[in-house]
């Protein structure tokens, strides 16, 4: 087991249930996960040896006879990918975590439970508020945008009403803590736009502060720029539900114990003289990561006197009743799951208006908020999607290949139940027709093939991951689970998400092709959060991208002119983002450091190293200049919120990870800087099984919000590791260098 500290909530005496009586589900056939609460210890089924370790109750020891002694790299590799494989769920061949970070999730689950007065079952509800208590911040007890962040006016009122909501009085220590602070930060007057919206469904704040999101606009021409069926994916699933709920103004009614949190979280405990409609944009200084620009301001101004004076009531109902079936075809592409969480709950409380608290549709959304509230050592949250169970079984089968290690036997059941379940995850459907949504048959999602949304990055490191098993003669059993005509839909779907037209030529977005212009990113509301408003061309999609073309085209002669033109695009693409210094700016890990690796590998494929590339050679070294002392890498989540390279206090195993991949593909000449790192690597292993600790938190979204991906402490050492192994750099070297004199038209 890890040794931690002790928990706030324990030092409080909290309740909290029997971490023994858990037991962690997962679909066999779709990876989707879901916790019970067994009425005791014995109930069958026992208790996993991954639910073990993700409850920290066995630091797994008993089931890793016969590790080696770590003297080497490779022994290091062998011994960390043997624990890891521990980690796999053996019905559906997931990795399950805990995808946690953001601290606005949970309230979306509590909140539509009280709307639609709905208990929360008992065992969930001490857990989750043991996370909440347990993510407060040490120092002033608030919580942030995320569970790293300093203290926000968002973070903490919305989890200050979430514990009021669960049942904590106000009395209480956090409580008083979490109060003393919000107030301080001025109170729930400076909430940032969805802590408004919120807020204003829960009668805790009133509509006329909320800047609008009329329903109107989705009734526009496509052609119009800002529909919002040209937003970004995420951005535009939540502003559907929202126009629809702003527009009715809907609120919960009003609660005894509302009427006291109505009491607490203003300075002015005197709610009805509140002039709610002069704080429309009152933000709390500390939360405003994205100022909004004047043109909003101006159009907020211009909808408001437009729904207060001159919006016909037929115009209304029309508006809300098309946004409706909209959310009702989101919720067919997606099984109720819909884009994430915060979207999700917010198309339940408009499903719970439509149609009732018992029907069979609103009944379908709590069954699905099974699937996002993940258990943990610090109690339950809602994580930032149902899971990341695609994203990591890509990776997890190839770097297991690239450290020589997915062709022993002792590791073959576990890459092949990975690899079915990659087969099984492509979506082989489209969305409804109607949806705003572009063709999907072929692709990946990041997570379950329900929750329905193609990613760009994911449909190629799955392609590249299944062409690995595929190619691979320990596995022809398995060859023909998934037909190469399937492969090929996957490269239609893939050269389709390519930027080729007016927008970032060459570039690979997430979700889509970007569909508007970027400037209107002026018109962000969120606040908190930068690049919401279209898809942006992003650094590690195009690599990923380029790195799923390239495997592809060594093994496939399909559209193969078309394929050599995107790889083409894509690198150029990506040496156009590399800054003066040499570093790329990474959007979806820490922070340049995860850029850097990406990119040095997808250059990599196309035959660029650091003895024949300019690129090549500023970007190791922007990278090597940053190692310390004791060999490792230490980038900060800081670094993506400031866009400059920003150190922790100490050296992390994961963004060490990335740095050496990205060297030793680059084939970085100075040995000793490598030498060094893996080094590194190795004195973080524990040595009795194999495994890493968790540091820092390793992800983040929206430049401003970190997340976890608890796989990578495992999956980026092991691939480091693995790729470092000198009898692969002796015997490998002179293969690459006959691939490369063979096929190398990239340059």
């Amino acid at each position: 087991m890890d040794q931690q500290p002790e928990l706030y909530s324990d030092s409080l005496k909290l309740p909290k249930t029997d971490p023994t009586r858990w037991r962690l589900f997962t679909n066999e056939k779709d990876g989707a996960e879901f916790w019970e609460y067994k009425d005791s210890a014995k109930a069958s089924p026992k208790q996993s040896t991954y639910v073990k370790y993700l409850l920290n109750l066995s630091d797994l020891s008993e089931e890793l006879p016969g590790l080696k002694n770590t003297k080497t790299a490779r022994d290091s590799c062998y011994n960390g990918a043997r624990y890891f494989q521990l980690l796999q769920a053996p019905e559906s061949g997931v990795f399950p975590c805990q995808y946690k970070g953001p601290m606005f999730m949970t309230i979306g689950y509590i909140a539509t439970c009280y709307i639609a007065k709905v208990p929360i079952p008992e065992h969930v509800k001490i857990e989750l508020v043991r996370y909440i208590v347990n993510t407060a911040h040490p120092v002033d007890g608030g919580w942030g945008l995320h569970s790293v962040d300093k203290s926000t006016c968002l973070g903490t009122v919305l989890n200050y009403v979430s514990l009021r909501l669960l049942g904590l009085p106000a009395d209480h220590e956090v409580c008083v803590r979490a109060r003393r602070t919000l107030l301080k930060l001025g109170g729930a007057i400076g909430a940032p736009h969805w802590g408004k919206i919120w807020l204003a469904l829960l009668n805790l704040y009133e509509w006329e502060g909320v800047n609008p999101a009329p329903p109107e606009l989705w009734m526009l021409p496509y052609w119009v720029p800002i529909h919002p069926a040209r937003w970004w994916v995420h951005t535009r699933a939540i502003y559907l539900p929202v126009g629809y709920l702003s527009s009715y103004e809907f609120q919960t009614e009003l609660t005894p114990l509302l009427s006291e949190i109505r009491k607490e979280i203003y300075k002015n405990t005197n709610y009805d003289s509140i002039e709610f409609s002069k704080h429309r944009n009152t933000v709390c200084g500390i939360d405003l990561y994205y100022p909004h620009t004047k043109v909003l301001n101006m159009l907020n101004s211009a909808m408001v006197f437009y729904g207060s004076y001159l919006r016909p009531n037929w115009l209304l109902k029309k508006s809300n009743s098309y946004s409706y079936e909209l959310i009702k075809k989101e919720i067919t592409n997606t099984d109720y799951l819909c884009i994430a969480p915060v979207s999700m709950a917010f198309n339940a409380i408009v499903t719970l208006i439509e149609e009732g608290r018992d029907s069979v549709e609103f009944q379908n959304f709590l069954e699905k908020f099974k699937e996002v509230t993940f258990h943990g050592p610090q109690g339950m949250t809602v994580m930032g999607t149902n899971g990341v169970q695609v994203w990591d079984c890509a990776f997890f089968i190839q770097y297991y290949f690239v450290a020589g290690l997915a062709e022993l036997p002792e590791f073959k059941e576990a890459i092949t139940k990975s690899y079915l379940f990659l087969c099984r995850s492509q979506f082989d459907t489209e969305c409804v027709e109607g949806s705003f949504r572009d063709k999907r048959k072929g692709a990946w999602p990041f997570s379950t093939k329900t929750q329905g949304y193609t990613v760009s990055d994911c449909t190629a490191e799955a392609l590249k991951a299944i062409i690995m098993v595929k190619k691979s003669a320990v596995y022809k059993e398995v060859h023909d689970e998934i037909s190469d005509a399937r492969l090929y839909k996957a490269i239609d779907i893939l050269l389709g998400l390519q930027n080729i037209g007016s927008f970032e030529y060459g570039s690979f977005s997430t979700y889509e092709k970007i569909k508007s212009p970027l400037m209107l990113e002026k018109l962000n509301p969120a606040e908190v959060f930068g690049n919401i408003m279209v898809e942006y061309p992003y650094v590690e999609c195009t690599d990923s991208s380029v790195l799923g073309l390239t495997y592809f085209h060594q093994y496939y002669d399909y559209r193969s002119e078309e394929i050599s033109k995107a790889i083409k695009l894509a690198v150029a693409s990506i040496k156009n983002y590399q800054q003066e210094d040499g570093s790329w700016y990474g959007c979806w890990g820490v922070c340049f450091s995860y850029a850097g690796m990406f990119a040095l590998e997808a250059l990599n494929s196309v035959g660029e190293y650091y003895n024949n590339s300019k690129h090549v050679q500023k970007g190791c070294d922007f990278l090597v200049r940053r190692q310390r002392m004791d060999g490792g890498w230490s980038e900060s989540i800081r670094s993506s919120e400031t866009h400059t390279y920003i150190e922790t206090e100490q050296s992390l195993v994961v963004q060490t990870a990335w740095v050496l991949i990205g060297l030793i593909l680059a084939e970085y000449p100075d040995r000793n800087v490598i030498d060094k790192g893996i080094n590194f690597l190795m004195s973080r292993q524990d040595k009795k099984t194999g495994k890493w600790c968790f540091e820092d938190i390793e992800g983040v979204f929206n430049h401003s919000c970190a997340i976890e991906y608890p796989s990578y402490r495992f999956l980026f050492p092991i691939k480091a590791l693995g790729l470092y192994r000198s009898e692969e750099r002796r015997v490998g070297k002179e293969c690459l260098r006959l691939c490369r004199s063979r096929w190398s038209p990239y340059h």
